[in-house]
């Protein structure tokens, strides 16, 4: 069975968070399929994320995916279905924009993950790094990334620069024709126009994680 491309339910919405646990179920399923596993059940796919199996089986259900009874899906077939219903049939551009430390080891991921995400462009400001060679592919200079823009698709701009410098990094890359920004630096991007924006800063999470060991974050009844 495929899944529908309208949510498998004429006029029902798909929840956010829903759509946030989709990655979560494939990377799983991928790493079943390094298992050479050939099935797994909403059951054991919750034990291993920390989820109940019935918000598994709902969250499936929103796109027409259902599993068998006593055999529950099988890991190829889930696997299409998600990467179908996230996009990751198409093959998507990658640009990293600052490659200290953070860019060097976000491309050295890059090139490992998913073969629908290919590495293309790497620059920085550091005349020191420019010129070398990360992840196979030569360091360029910031000051040329508006020409490499222009000969190039780029659809999504990985940005690992310093807090005062991210902002006009966003603007040239959007001026460019990126309109997907993954934002690793500390500065707050926000309400561009036609622009997905993922703020991934870590200290907000070690933050997060402090406030947790003190004691202090609400806790759920």
């Amino acid at each position: 069975m495929t899944p529908t491309s309208n949510n498998g339910k004429t006029g029902i919405s798909i929840p956010a968070a829903t759509m946030e646990r989709l990655p979560r179920y494939l990377m799983q399923l991928f790493r079943l399929r390094r298992k050479n596993c050939d099935s797994v059940n909403s059951q054991s796919l919750g034990e291993a994320l920390g989820l109940k199996d019935t918000q598994i089986r709902k969250d499936l259900s929103y796109f027409g995916v259902f599993g068998k009874a006593r055999y529950g899906y099988n890991v190829e077939y889930l696997i299409k279905a998600i990467e179908s219903i996230l996009g990751l049939t198409s093959e998507y551009n990658l640009a990293i924009i600052g490659v200290g430390n953070l860019g060097k080891a976000l491309a050295n991921y890059a090139v490992q993950v998913n073969s629908n995400f290919v590495l293309k462009l790497l620059v920085d400001t550091n005349p020191e790094i420019i010129g070398t060679t990360v992840a196979d592919l030569p360091v360029r200079s910031m000051d040329d990334l508006p020409q490499l823009l222009s000969t190039q698709e780029i659809h999504i701009g990985i940005i690992a620069v310093p807090e005062k410098a991210a902002v006009d990094v966003a603007n040239i890359l959007v001026e460019g024709g990126v309109r997907a920004l993954y934002n690793f630096s500390q500065a707050e991007l926000h309400h561009i126009e036609g622009v997905f924006i993922e703020n991934a800063s870590i200290s907000y999470g070690v933050y997060k994680l402090a406030h947790h060991l003190s004691g202090s974050w609400p806790r759920k009844k």
